[in-house]
């Protein structure tokens, strides 16, 4: 038995049980990889994989246990090579970000400005998608750090950490009748059209219920996953927008206005997303002091050791969000 066996049985899980693609992820020939777990089932005595017609369709009772035993092994061994490289390293690696459009647009600019002066000589990559994409990459190793509102079916392999509150608003044209409104309520609002994210973001569930707790079905004209595209559309006159404040640039959407919705709607939440028993690398570490200082060290190395976070309460306690 040996990593490249185990990594062979992750690697085609991953895949989704497609030799063909499992084989390029691991570069490696498609009957190597065959050998590999014909020859780790041969000295474990057991089947690890249920096959139709010689093909790999799912995972043996025995096989799943072997799999959360073998996603261990390559998880501590990955931790070990990001540790020796983060001692040896004088300079250079690579930081990566897994992030929605909107925090990448209006959330991190700053502080990443901040954290290329400071360490120069790494390489930053932001990895963009909607919010299970983003946990999917952290869970996977392919992003060091997420910075995303968690999909309501968030994947095992992480521990996401309330970092900031995100308070919604009304975006609409400078001339829309609501920009008249004194205070705004739920039934004014359903009454035009709405430009919202699209299934995948917190941002529409937090839409959805509210309106769905006062009775009513607003119309929804348009979804879309990136809140400038929300807006182009809000300034075409198509209907209004429910986006985090912070979404919101003064200096750029001149011909539009916000207004509080605090009151109709619950604040969402912006979380620092990490990989169970992973390894932050120091350039890691110092980028989330200079994201969300308030978030202490020992809270994030409990999480990732898998130790229970109350969400809940760290959520309520959490500042609002002003990357500005």
């Amino acid at each position: 038995m040996n990593l490249q066996q185990i990594e062979a049985v992750c690697g085609i899980v991953r895949n989704g049980f497609n030799m063909s693609a499992a084989a390029g992820a691991l570069r490696r020939s498609q009957p190597g990889l065959s050998r590999q777990i014909k020859e780790l089932e041969h000295d474990l005595g057991v089947r690890i994989f249920s096959r139709t017609r010689n093909k790999i369709v799912a995972l043996t009772p025995q096989g799943e246990k072997i799999l959360r035993i073998g996603q261990r092994i390559v998880r501590d061994v990955r931790n070990l090579h990001q540790l020796g490289s983060d001692e040896t390293a004088e300079g250079g690696g690579e930081l990566r970000i897994a992030t929605t459009h909107v925090h990448a647009r209006y959330s991190l600019p700053k502080v990443l400005k901040t954290f290329t002066r400071r360490f120069p000589e790494v390489l930053l990559t932001l990895r963009q998608g909607d919010p299970m994409q983003c946990c999917e990459l952290v869970a996977a190793g392919e992003a060091d750090i997420g910075i995303t509102t968690v999909a309501e079916k968030a994947v095992d392999e992480i521990v996401s950490i309330p970092a900031f509150r995100l308070p919604r608003c009304v975006i609409a044209p400078r001339d829309h009748p609501l920009a008249r409104e004194k205070t705004l309520s739920l039934k004014k609002l359903a009454e035009y059209p709405i430009i919202a994210y699209s299934s995948a973001f917190s941002g529409r569930s937090i839409v959805d219920e509210a309106f769905a707790r006062a009775g009513l079905r607003p119309r929804v004209a348009c979804s879309a996953i990136d809140a400038d595209v929300c807006k182009t559309y809000v300034e075409l006159g198509m209907g209004i927008a429910i986006l985090a404040r912070i979404a919101f640039d003064p200096a750029r959407d001149r011909n539009l206005v916000a207004m509080d919705a605090g009151h109709l709607f619950r604040a969402g939440v912006l979380n620092l997303v990490f990989r169970k028993h992973g390894y932050l690398t120091r350039h890691a570490g110092a980028f989330v002091t200079m994201f969300a200082p308030h978030i202490g060290a020992g809270l994030i190395e409990r999480g990732m050791d898998g130790a229970e976070i109350d969400r809940a309460r760290l959520g309520q306690k959490a500042p609002v969000a002003g990357f500005a």
